[in-house]
């Protein structure tokens, strides 16, 4: 295992890690005080072009630029981003929004722990990227080095990765090697433990769905934006052949249904890209619910799997009518693309916590022993173990039942074959009075993880 080492990201101008690269605009000073606006076909987005009528004439903002095939950061005053509309190649320009974490036993439920008994399917050799707000590799069930192959922290800065001046910036950086990455949020940790924790320190008790899979922890820290994501998609390619990675998990996104749906909005085409290479692309669905078309927009691209939040029959507190939560978004009635790819558990889910998650663990200090009764030895577990709801603890388990298939199957799953054997496998779902629910509330229906496994076995 590699020690602690920081690496510069290497550049890679086939694709949109060009964002770790250096824009050189040839950008005059006395282009200064002009203000953006579109320029032929290029497109300025709407929250960029409040954000650019705000701005003094010498104030820089952040942006991100569709520079055909890549998308790639710029620091820049509203006069160089309208002079950059009219650069060659350019189609698009995007504000560098923050985006969010979607946060608030169920093996048994989906079938995982039936792969595991009965098909010795366990996620042994398979990699599973977790792009998120970091991993404890200091936790028993994810122990660096062994669980945690990887773990990798996003740390660049403004400095390293704008440049306006014609002048070459410092490339940004990521810090390899680390045990813990999760250092305030929590949240990484906790999805990281539904989707390959080993259960190590309640002796097996609270297990990953993908149980002996390996984990390539990506920590953003609290925030995450635009930028910080692209360059985790980045590494994700970079380093998928040298780490087997299969599949990434994304518990974050943002708002605005349909409505927001762009296929050249940066992140769409980073995720069509790690899917065209071979990678299974998870999101979580959002917890904009229950009404119609609150969908996370990035879960919305055709080429990824969009996870909406169930109970189990065990836990119903928070699915008033059947087993769908309340707060899990919803798509668009009729709509053949805005809809949920299908269900997974993600009320009271029980996972990993960080010792130094202090954001997930204050949220939820109160419901794990009232609400999720921790067990055995409830008390000696919270140490170890938090209970948190959201569509960001479904998405996990549809990434370690991907990480389960590619097992059985010897890795040769497209990420089109292994969307369609969920929806396939998924079991319908009713409410109360038994109307079936709909493609646009629920998808296929409940993950079965055991039927999925069966249907790829070689």
């Amino acid at each position: 295992m590699k020690t602690t080492t920081i690496k510069e990201g290497k550049p890679h101008t086939r694709r949109f890690n060009s964002v770790l690269l250096v824009l050189l605009l040839a950008i005059s000073a006395g282009l200064g005080t002009q203000t953006a606006a579109r320029a032929g076909n290029v497109y300025v987005d709407r929250t960029l072009q409040a954000q650019l009528a705000r701005l003094g004439p010498i104030e820089r903002i952040q942006a991100v630029v569709n520079f055909d095939p890549d998308s790639v950061g710029v620091l820049a005053t509203a006069g160089q981003i309208s002079a950059i509309t009219s650069l060659a190649g350019v189609t698009a320009i995007y504000a560098n929004r923050q985006l969010t974490f979607f946060m608030p036993e169920a093996n048994s439920y989906i079938g995982a722990d039936a792969a595991w008994n009965t098909l010795g399917i366990t996620g042994k050799g398979v990699g599973v990227a977790i792009l998120d707000s970091g991993i404890d590799g200091g936790h028993p069930d994810l122990a660096f080095g062994s669980k945690t192959i990887q773990n990798v922290k996003i740390v660049f800065n403004e400095a390293d990765v704008f440049s306006t001046t014609g002048r070459p910036a410092t490339k940004p950086l990521f810090v390899e090697g680390l045990a813990n990455t999760d250092t305030s949020s929590g949240h990484g940790t906790h999805v990281a433990g539904i989707a390959a924790g080993d259960g190590a320190a309640s002796s097996g008790y609270y297990q990953g769905v993908a149980k002996d899979a390996t984990l390539v922890g990506i920590g953003t820290g609290d925030t995450l934006v635009i930028l910080w994501a692209l360059a985790g998609f980045d590494y994700v390619l970079d380093h998928a052949s040298q780490f087997n990675i299969k599949v990434v998990n994304n518990s974050w996104g943002t708002e605005g249904g349909s409505q927001a749906w762009d296929a050249n909005d940066p992140i769409n085409k980073a995720t069509k890209k790690v899917h065209d290479r071979g990678i299974t692309v998870v999101f979580a669905a959002g917890n904009s619910g229950p009404d119609p078309d609150t969908l996370n927009p990035y879960a919305e691209a055709p080429w990824v799997i969009a996870v909406a939040a169930g109970c189990y029959p065990q836990d119903i507190a928070q699915c008033p009518d059947g087993l769908l939560t309340d707060f899990s978004s919803r798509g668009v009635p009729g709509s053949a693309q805005f809809h949920p790819t299908l269900t997974a558990p993600g009320a009271h889910v029980v996972s990993t916590r960080a010792i130094t998650g202090t954001t997930l663990n204050v949220l939820d200090a109160a419901g794990d022993l009232q609400r999720c009764g921790l067990v055995p030895s409830g008390v000696a577990n919270l140490a170890y173990y938090t209970c948190a709801s959201g569509t960001s603890m479904a998405s996990p388990h549809v990434v370690g039942t991907v990480a389960l298939m590619q097992q059985a199957a010897g890795g040769n799953l497209t990420p089109d074959q292994v969307k369609n054997v969920l929806v396939q496998t998924a079991r319908p779902m009713t409410k109360d009075d038994g109307t079936p629910f709909a493609l646009w509330e629920v998808g296929a229906g409940y993950l079965d993880a055991h039927a999925a496994v069966l249907a790829v076995m070689r």
